[in-house]
Parts: C-alpha cells; structure tokens; sequence
C-alpha cells in the first residue's frame, strides 16, 4: 500500500546534542498522532542538515526505498538563515537552486539528491506567527496581568543574518505588545556575541525598568534544550535576579525551549494535508489527544 501513499520528512539542523535530536524525533511522532496524518501519509520521519543522523538526503532515500508515491519535506527552521531558502532545497535537488548554492554544499560534503525524483517541499508558514503562539503558549500559565509583566526573548542569532533576526524579533515584539504585555526585549546568546550571558542581563534590565513592570519573563527561543540554557542564559538569570530584587521585579526563567510544541505539531501535520490535497480537520486539544490511540500505525 505504501506505493500509493506519499511519505513525509520533517527536515531539520541537527546538533551534537542527542536531547536535540531526539526533541526533533518526539515532535515527529506529534505529527504521526495528528488527526488525518496516519491515513494519508506512509510514515513521518526526520532528516538533518548537519550534526544528527540521518541526513537529510539519507532521510529522503530510506523513504524512497518504501516505494512510496512521493515525498513531502516540510522544513523545521524556526529561525533566519539561508538553511530553508538555500540549504533544503539544494539538497533535494529543486529545480532553480543556483549553481553557487550546490557548489557550496559539495563543498561543505553535503550529499546532493539527484534532479527529478518525486520529491516536494512545503514550507511551514509565518515563522513570526509561529514563535508568538510559542512563546504566548510557554509562559500562559504564569502571566497574571499583561501590562504589568514583559517578555525577553533569548535567540541564538547569525552574524551573517542579523538583520533578518532583526525584523523577526521586530515582529514577535510587535505582537506581543498587542497582546498588553507592558515590555518585550530581546537579547542573543550565540553568533553575534560568542556565548556571552552579558546582551541577555541588559535585555532583562532593560524589560524590567519598563514603566509599571513587575514582573519578567525570560524565553529561549531555541528548538530544544541545551547547555545555552543552562549556561549563558542561566547565568544572565541570576545576575537580573539579583538586580531585579533591587526593583521589586520578579524573574521567571523556566530554562525551556521551543519544543515540545503540540500546537506546532498540528500545523505541520495542517500544512502537510494541505499540500497532498487534503481538507485538514478542524484540530483541538482533545482532537490531538484522540489521535494519539486512534491513527498510530504499527
């Protein structure tokens, strides 16, 4: 039967870290247990650019070797960088893919697939729509009063794409204030400032000297947990908590991450109906529960 079902793969960066991964694999499995997903596809799985096995183009080939009818990829880049514009498809061998693109990932030993295979891609969406819901999902249950609460957003950042995290920060900032939070900074603790908790403690200071703010969230957004969390953005935490008491502030830092993300998992299953031809299902919380015993396959 797999022959007249599509298969899906959930691309991916990769990481040294296996907590990594494996979030990435448990967001996969969310996927398989939407509502719809079992009936129409033939499995969901992952693939990496760098760092984590399977490669993306490995990914591709064992679903291939299902004898399915073709396969989705649907891009997990959460963040700005040419991964999805550039990385992705090269490595699917897309049509229109500059020659300049190919050329660096050969050189980087990236395996490039062959031109014409029955491969598609589906990008996930707004990526500023999908870190709001994020974010505003993380810290719901500790938000009493918006307008006297703010929000710093901790990313890891590019040095080649910062003006691009610019606006996406820009524009997750721009929601959150429409939400009533009375403050949004945001702060990186990777590429543009090599690890240093430093751009973190300001953008903290910063949120909690905001008029009427007695309270600051503190959020990674970052896929999964890893020593960022528990190293630079941790210690930016106790430097503000000690400044914070000084303000009357309190700090919340839950040391978390993007996933697990069961509403995101949604969307990517949304998304994959949509490009297969599928009306998606209207989904809720008890739909996704249900899912979980009623679409698994063995």
């Amino acid at each position: 039967m797999s022959g007249t079902l599509p298969a899906l793969v959930i691309a991916a960066h990769g990481s040294k870290s296996p907590a990594w991964a494996e979030a990435v694999r448990d967001f996969a499995r969310l996927v398989w247990e939407s509502p719809g997903i079992a009936d129409v596809f033939a499995s969901v799985t992952t693939g990496y650019i760098e760092n984590s096995s399977p490669g993306l183009a490995e990914a591709i080939d064992a679903a291939l070797g299902q004898g399915v009818s073709e396969v989705l990829v649907v891009p997990l880049f959460l963040t700005a960088s040419n991964h999805q514009a550039e990385d992705v498809p090269g490595i699917l061998g897309l049509p229109g893919v500059p020659a300049h693109v190919r050329r660096r990932l050969a050189a980087e030993g990236v395996r490039i697939l062959p031109h014409g295979l029955p491969v598609r891609l589906q990008p996930i969406g707004d990526l500023g729509e999908i870190l709001h819901r994020n974010v505003v999902r993380r810290v719901a249950l500790e938000v009493k009063d918006h307008a006297h609460e703010a929000i710093v957003l901790v990313a890891y950042g590019s040095a080649l794409h910062h003006d691009q995290w610019e606006r996406l920060m820009h524009d997750i900032r721009l929601r959150l204030l429409q939400d009533g939070f009375g403050g949004v900074a945001h702060a990186y603790c990777g590429h543009v400032v090599q690890l240093s908790p430093e751009p973190t403690f300001q953008a903290i200071s910063a949120a909690a000297q905001q008029a009427g703010v007695r309270k600051v969230h503190v959020v990674p957004l970052l896929m999964a947990r890893s020593d960022l969390q528990t190293g630079p953005i941790a210690i930016a935490c106790q430097a503000g908590q000690v400044r914070l008491q000084k303000l009357h502030v309190q700090l919340r830092y839950a040391a978390d991450a993007i996933l697990p993300d069961g509403d995101l998992a949604q969307r990517v299953a949304f998304r994959a109906l949509e490009a297969v031809g599928i009306t998606p299902p209207i989904l809720s919380p008890l739909a996704g529960l249900a899912s979980r015993k009623g679409l698994q396959k063995a």
